[in-house]
């Protein structure tokens, strides 16, 4: 009577308790590429949720828009059933079907496993026995800078003029020289032609 009292409130001992105590704050991180970009796959031991991270480097001109896939249950088959029709028994993505051959399929998307993390490749390697290259981050190698090139002197106003368009994309009025404007001052030149 006790156990039916504790399950009807929402008590009672969970049926994956134990997974979750066992595991806890156990991560198995994946270094993977989905076309030619990099991300970071992680596998929650504690409650089999995968969470998607793009991975970032300065100037890559791309958003900073790091999670990808928020942490949640991975579905093995993303097809679309009839109304009525289920699937009988677990059908989400575990650390068991995960091998250093296979890729993880994720809403469509296929991430190809590069490398893992020291404790992903012990855990691996002592729980079943998979050998995971040892890898990190692979960024794609920066474009090298392009030579400034100096544009020749147009013939309109002075050449600081057209170095001042280089420099800046609105170009500044050229500052003059106080010292030749206050030796000047008050001195004034008449031509008569």
């Amino acid at each position: 009577m006790k156990n039916f009292m504790e399950k009807s409130l929402g008590g009672g001992k969970v049926a994956s308790q134990k997974q979750f105590l066992d595991n806890d704050r156990r991560v198995l991180r994946f270094f993977t590429k989905c076309n030619d970009l990099p991300y970071t796959v992680h596998y929650y031991l504690a409650d089999d949720t995968i969470e998607i991270r793009e991975c970032h480097h300065p100037n890559d001109g791309r958003d900073a828009f790091a999670l990808l896939l928020r942490r949640q249950k991975l579905p093995d088959r993303f097809d679309v059933n009839q109304p009525g029709q289920n699937f009988i028994g677990d059908n989400y993505l575990t650390c068991d079907e995960i091998t250093p051959t296979s890729n993880i399929n994720a809403y469509g998307a296929i991430y190809e496993i590069q490398g893992v993390d020291q404790f992903t490749q012990q855990f691996y390697r002592k729980t079943y026995g998979y050998d995971f290259p040892l890898s990190n981050v692979e960024f794609a190698s920066p474009p090298e800078p392009m030579p400034t090139q100096v544009p020749p002197y147009n013939g309109f106003g002075d050449e600081e003029d057209s170095l001042g368009q280089m420099y800046r994309l609105i170009p500044q009025k050229p500052k003059g020289d106080f010292f030749k404007a206050m030796d000047n001052d008050k001195r004034i030149l008449r031509f008569t032609a």
